[in-house]
């Protein structure tokens, strides 16, 4: 099966440019298929084309080798947890500092929405209500989510 590549992939392996790549398409001198270019494609513009020149075949070398030399170790190392624990509370009281601080900012937001609308004319108190009743129903759903 002819192996499809985009066309970075196909100007890398060509070693030309991609914007070179995309003049030879449009110029006609390699045809694509869905926007990409099949392997048989590329060989009959650039015979000398070097298939390892994507850089796939090293990397997928490194990957592997990394993953060889990889030390997994024990998940159930207790000094592990306990660390992973200590973060997890830091990162749970830093969220509910944060929480707090959004639930202040959201009653100041409301008292004072409530404290313009006295202030308004009856029109446009009417329509200030309707954003204070949308602004705390939209308060008292995500409270509860």
């Amino acid at each position: 099966m002819d192996r499809l590549l985009s066309v970075s992939q196909a100007a890398r392996m060509a070693g030309v440019p991609r914007r070179m790549l995309q003049q030879h398409i449009q110029e006609g001198h390699v045809s694509t298929f869905e926007g990409y270019i099949r392997m048989s494609e590329l060989r009959k513009a650039y015979p000398s084309i070097n298939a390892d020149r994507s850089g796939m075949v090293e990397k997928v070398r490194l990957i592997r080798e990394a993953a060889a030399h990889k030390d997994i170790g024990d998940k159930r190392d207790p000094e592990r947890l306990a660390a992973e624990l200590h973060r997890s509370r830091i990162e749970i009281a830093h969220l509910k500092d944060e929480l707090d601080a959004y639930r202040t900012l959201a009653a100041d937001t409301e008292q004072r929405l409530l404290s313009l609308q006295g202030q308004c004319e009856h029109r446009e108190a009417g329509l200030l209500g309707a954003l204070i009743g949308w602004y705390m129903n939209q308060v008292s759903l995500r409270e509860h989510h």
